[in-house]
């Protein structure tokens, strides 16, 4: 599904389909591109043996997705939607509820000052 980079992130060698809501009449799904590179969760070293590594364990999909959101997403309510969806597929991947929502309130906190370094540098 992906391979390892030198400088620790990974790259999908294959599209990456991921239901988010689908029921009657609602379809919302995201595809994530092939050669699309992630960093996976960033979790910083000094957190790794509490929460797990950046490309490792049950966060790696939900990582993935919210990357390629993030990439794509160009107004604030994009970000929020973007980590709206983080945290329910971390839900549906089985993360720990109060795993999830750690890494949840890290990327509403930490994020956005991402988020916005980029977007200005865009």
């Amino acid at each position: 599904m992906f391979k390892s980079l030198a400088d620790g992130r990974i790259q999908l060698e294959q599209p990456l389909y991921q239901p988010i809501w689908l029921s009657e009449g609602v379809e919302f799904r995201v595809i994530v591109p092939e050669g699309f590179v992630s960093d996976g969760a960033s979790i910083p070293r000094w957190l790794w043996p509490v929460l797990g590594p950046p490309v490792g364990n049950r966060h790696l999909i939900p990582a993935i997705v919210h990357d390629w959101l993030c990439v794509r997403g160009e107004t604030y309510h994009e970000r929020v939607l973007s980590d709206a969806v983080f945290f329910k597929l971390l839900a549906e991947y089985e993360v720990p509820r109060w795993k999830r929502t750690v890494m949840y309130l890290a990327v509403r906190c930490y994020g956005r000052f991402v988020w916005r370094a980029r977007r200005a540098s865009a």
